[in-house]
């Protein structure tokens, strides 16, 4: 032991020491970890949110789905119920009118076209039901899609927050 020399630190020493020597606050290290902890938990809350909000928005959009399915189904089967009523009110003011059989060539043809016609129409109201079904379930798979995607993004930047306090307390590196 040297009795009377001092001792110094060197310049990367004190680089490299804690936060509270670096700064001489004793307190520093504490809210160093808080400036951190809290950093990490409001980005897994903001993660965990962006999930919780992609499956209400996805929830929203099933549901949407199913009834959208439910009322076409509901409007072809109005369509169809309308259309053969048309045709039996067609069929009796035809052979009540003019005494013909059924076999008889041009009125009945119309009346088949017309049952088409009102079948095409009862299709096109369920395949529009199902156009837009599907389009809802599209865009559930899209809510979370965003969501995983925002909650990856959340925990990244608190990532990028964390290691950017450490670089603004530690520094680069490199020597001064």
């Amino acid at each position: 032991m040297l009795v009377g020399s001092t001792v110094t630190a060197s310049p990367i020493a004190t680089q490299y020491s804690s936060p509270a020597a670096a700064t001489g606050s004793p307190y520093t290290g504490a809210l160093l970890g808080a400036s951190v902890g809290s950093t990490l938990v409001g980005s897994i809350l903001g993660a965990i949110g962006s999930i919780q909000n992609a499956k209400a928005a996805n929830a929203a959009a099933k549901y949407n789905a199913a009834i959208a399915k439910m009322q076409a189904d509901q409007e072809a089967h109005r369509r169809r119920r309308l259309g053969r009523r048309a045709i039996s009110a067609q069929f009796t003011q035809m052979a009540g009118k003019s005494g013909v059989t059924a076999e008889e060539g041009g009125w009945l043809e119309a009346l088949a076209r017309n049952a088409g016609e009102y079948e095409q129409d009862a299709l096109n109201a369920e395949i529009a039901g199902r156009q837009t079904a599907a389009l809802e379930r599209a865009r559930g798979r899209t809510a979370m899609r965003q969501g995983r995607l925002g909650a990856g993004a959340s925990i990244l930047g608190g990532a990028s927050r964390v290691a950017n306090l450490g670089l603004s307390i530690y520094g680069t590196g490199g020597t001064t």
